[in-house]
């Protein structure tokens, strides 16, 4: 299951997805992780939460982004859910290209994604569209 948070660049969605987080936290029999590019927010997110920083590894394109994505499951089968802050800041990525990339987290079936895009509702991509609430 994927949700997207969308919205112009300062409409609240970190704060959005990190309300999201906490309350995952609490409420997961799995493991919450929450990425992000830079250490911005750590002090307001539930201790239980694995926080990641891409710009720790290098992580700055689509591709090495997925495959960041498959190495973090791939390490820990029990990730329930999975939080991504600026998914088109993190890979520096048009979100028109992300289809494929979308493709493949809908295939993992038990794992629940929210993320945020810096976009209004009119210029998110057509296959975009089923993952807003």
């Amino acid at each position: 299951m994927i949700k997207l948070v969308y919205g112009p660049k300062g409409f609240g969605k970190t704060k959005i997805i990190l309300d999201d987080v906490n309350a995952a936290a609490k409420a997961a029999s799995g493991n919450v992780v929450f990425i992000t590019d830079k250490k911005i927010c750590s002090v307001s997110i539930d201790l239980n939460v694995r926080c990641v920083y891409t710009e720790e590894y290098g992580v700055n394109s689509l591709t090495a982004f997925d495959g960041f994505i498959k190495g973090l499951l791939a390490g820990n089968s029990d990730i329930e859910y999975l939080f991504i802050d600026g998914i088109a800041r993190i890979t520096n990525a048009n979100i028109a290209d992300m289809s494929d990339f979308f493709a493949t987290l809908d295939k993992l079936a038990d794992l629940k994604v929210e993320m945020t895009i810096s976009a209004a509702k009119e210029d998110l991509p057509n296959f975009m569209l089923k993952y807003l609430d």
